[in-house]
């Protein structure tokens, strides 16, 4: 099965450097590697010349944001199944695509696994969550999931939406019934430090679920993932994060990962 990795970068140079060694370095061979640059300044667009040979296409211009520079590489793919795996993002390890894909035949919509989210403090493994909270938040990690090629093609990312686009196209895929599997492995290691990771944008993210969802706002539910996340800012360093997702009756999904020596697994 053919895989399209693609790639938004936009003046991230060293995190660029990083994920294009994480896949270029995959064992996998049936690899289709597509690099979106907003037209960086840094000398992000040198680095893609000098490794153009492994990237079977590329592009450094001005883009409308992230959601834009998504379906310009979703365009130009032509895999069984896409991932996103932007600038700063890698791959678990060298193997994750041989494990998943070699002599393996897919059928479901969308394959989702296991993500370390990379801290400043140190990496925690967090896994999927039942599919049933996609009415609030998305259970997995967009860098952990491989859609199917074709669907990402015909719906490809709704553009009006800044900040969860892609919570958008998986709300949308879960109502129409697509298929999801669940695949037992650790996918990627994603940089926290992007758009939709960032606090700063709470409010905004509250009203476009809002609008996805077709609920009405109000001040309860803007506050509550606010509160929710003081409360466990408080009481980490006492509890680890699985008794936390507990207290807060977060559902957890059933499968786990393998014990790892140097991250911490919830």
């Amino acid at each position: 099965m053919k895989i399209s990795i693609i790639t938004i970068n936009y003046n991230n140079i060293h995190g660029l450097q990083k994920t294009m060694h994480s896949v270029i370095e995959q064992t996998y061979h049936d690899i289709e590697y597509i690099v979106i640059d907003g037209g960086s300044t840094d000398g992000g667009k040198e680095l893609i010349e000098k490794n153009s040979p492994h990237i079977s296409y590329w592009v450094s211009e001005k883009d409308k944001g992230l959601y834009n520079a998504m379906n310009k590489g979703i365009q130009k793919s032509t895999g069984d199944y896409l991932i996103f795996m932007n600038s700063g993002d890698i791959f678990f390890d060298k193997n994750v695509l041989s494990e998943i894909f070699e002599n393996k035949n897919y059928t479901s919509d969308i394959l989702y696994g296991s993500t370390v989210y990379n801290y400043l403090q140190g990496g925690i493994v967090r896994q999927p969550r039942n599919l049933k909270i996609m009415s609030h938040e998305l259970p997995f990690c967009h860098q952990s999931c491989f859609i199917k090629g074709n669907l990402m093609r015909k719906y490809q990312y709704d553009e009006s939406y800044r900040f969860i686009a892609d919570y958008a196209f998986f709300y949308k895929c879960y109502k129409e019934g697509k298929t999801f599997e669940l695949i037992p492995k650790i996918i990627s290691i994603y940089d926290t430090k992007g758009v939709s990771a960032n606090k700063s944008y709470a409010k905004s993210i509250y009203l476009e679920r809002c609008k996805i969802t077709h609920v009405k706002p109000n001040i309860l539910g803007f506050m509550k993932p606010i509160i929710i996340q003081n409360i466990k800012k408080t009481i980490k360093a006492f509890l680890p994060e699985r008794f936390i997702d507990i207290l807060m009756n977060r559902p957890i999904a059933s499968n786990s990962c393998k014990p790892l020596s140097n991250i911490k697994q919830f």
